[in-house]
C-alpha cells in the first residue's frame, strides 16, 4: 500500500472513492484544483497514470515539466517524514499551491503516514481565524508568509521555511514565533528538500543533508546532489557552496542571474523587455537587491542619470501593467563598469 488511510480538514479519506463523496464545503478553503490532484494521486498509485508531472520554477533556466513516478514521491516523502517525525497523530497545514513541488509534497506527507491535513487558500498573509482554533504540527510557508502571519503561530508549532532563504535580519526582527523554525533547500527536480537547517530556537549555520543523500562541489563551486531514490540521480545546482562535510554544506549565493524574490523566480530578461518595449531607451539592467523580507527584490539599475531622469524611470514603472511579482521595486543609478569586450561588469557596477 502506497497510501494510508488519512484525514482532509476532518474527514476521513481511504480511497478515491470516499473522496468523492465529500461535499464541495470541504475544498472551499484550499489551494486550487486540491480535488483533482488527489485523485491523480490515487490514479498513479493504482497504476492507472505511469506518472506525475510538475512543471519547474525556473531558476535554473526556462521553466520545463518533470515526470515523478509514485515509487519517487513516496520514496521522497519518506524521507522527509523520518526528517521531520511525521506520525499518523500530525497535523499538516497546506497553505502553499499544489502547482509547486513544496505544496504537492505536504499534501503526499499526509497522504503517505496517515496524518490530517488542515487547508488554506494560499496567501501572503495567514490569518488565525484560518485555522478553526486547531493547531498543526507542521506548516511549510515562504519567509514573506513567515513574516505576515506571525499572529498564528499560537496555532502552529513547527514551520518548514521554502522557496527562498530566511535572512538573518527577519528572523531577528521577528517579535512572535513558533516553537521551532527549519529552513530547507531543494528544487523541484530533488522533489522538495533534500536538507534543512534550523532557525529556531537554534540558529543553525549549516545545512544537514537527509538521509539517503550525497553531495559534492563543483570546480565553479555549484553544489552537486546525488538521490539515490530518483530516477535522475544527479544534479548540478546553479548554488555556490562551500562544503563543511560530507552531511553539512552553506549557501554562498546564486550563480546565475534569476531574482529569488520571496520565492517566485523571476528572469531579469522578461522585466527589461517590458521596460525597453515601453520607451526606457536609457541604458540599464535589472537584477536582484536584498531585501529584509522577500530576500531579493526587483531593481532597475541606470547609468549615470540625474534626479530628473531617476523620477520619470519610477513613474514608468507605476504606469506600467505588470505581470505578477514581475514589477521593479526599486531603481538605482550608477556609473557602469564595462568589461574589456565592452559588456556591462554587473557585479563590478552595483
Amino acid at each position: 500500500m502506497h497510501f494510508k488511510p488519512w484525514k482532509l480538514n476532518g474527514h476521513l479519506i481511504q480511497s478515491s472513492e470516499s473522496l468523492a463523496q465529500l461535499e464541495e464545503e470541504v475544498f472551499f478553503h484550499a489551494p486550487e484544483g486540491l480535488k483533482f490532484v488527489i485523485n491523480e494521486l490515487y490514479k498513479l498509485s493504482d497504476g492507472k497514470i505511469p506518472f506525475l508531472s510538475i512543471r519547474t520554477s525556473g531558476s535554473t533556466g526556462s521553466p520545463k515539466e518533470i515526470h515523478f513516478t509514485i515509487e519517487e514521491l513516496v520514496a521522497s516523502a519518506d524521507s522527509s517524514i523520518k526528517a521531520l517525525g511525521l506520525t499518523a497523530d500530525s497535523k499538516l497545514l497546506l497553505c502553499l499551491p499544489l502547482s509547486g513541488v513544496a505544496g504537492l509534497m505536504m499534501l503526499v506527507r499526509a497522504i503517505r503516514v496517515g496524518a490530517e491535513l488542515i487547508t488554506i487558500t494560499p496567501s501572503s498573509v495567514i490569518q488565525p481565524s484560518m485555522f478553526h482554533h486547531q493547531k498543526v504540527q507542521w506548516a511549510s510557508m515562504t519567509p514573506h508568509q513567515l513574516v505576515n502571519s506571525q499572529e498564528s503561530f499560537k496555532h502552529v508549532e513547527n514551520i518548514l521555511i521554502g522557496g527562498a532563504s530566511l535572512s538573518d535580519t527577519t528572523l531577528s526582527s521577528l517579535p512572535k514565533k513558533p516553537e521551532r523554525i527549519l529552513e530547507s533547500y531543494g528544487m523541484t527536480e530533488t522533489l522538495s528538500h533534500i536538507a534543512l537547517r534550523e532557525r529556531y530556537p537554534n540558529n543553525h549555520l549549516f545545512f544537514k543533508i537527509l538521509d539517503g543523500i550525497k553531495i559534492s562541489r563543483a570546480d565553479n563551486g555549484a553544489l552537486i546532489i546525488e538521490t539515490p531514490h530518483l530516477k535522475t540521480k544527479t544534479h548540478r545546482t546553479n548554488d555556490e557552496v562551500e562544503l563543511v562535510d560530507e552531511s553539512h554544506f552553506s549557501l554562498i549565493g546564486r550563480l546565475d542571474d534569476v531574482i529569488n524574490t520571496g520565492g517566485i523566480k523571476i528572469h531579469p530578461r522578461v522585466v527589461e523587455e517590458i521596460l525597453k518595449s515601453n520607451g526606457l531607451v536609457k541604458e540599464f539592467f535589472v537584477c536582484g537587491t536584498p531585501h529584509p523580507e522577500l530576500g531579493s527584490q526587483i531593481t532597475v539599475v541606470i547609468n549615470a542619470v540625474n534626479d530628473s531622469e531617476l523620477s520619470s524611470v519610477q513613474k514608468l514603472i507605476e504606469t506600467l501593467d505588470w505581470p505578477n511579482y514581475h514589477n521593479p521595486r526599486k531603481v538605482i543609478a550608477r556609473d557602469f563598469i564595462y568589461t574589456a569586450t565592452g559588456k556591462i561588469n554587473k557585479r563590478a557596477t552595483l
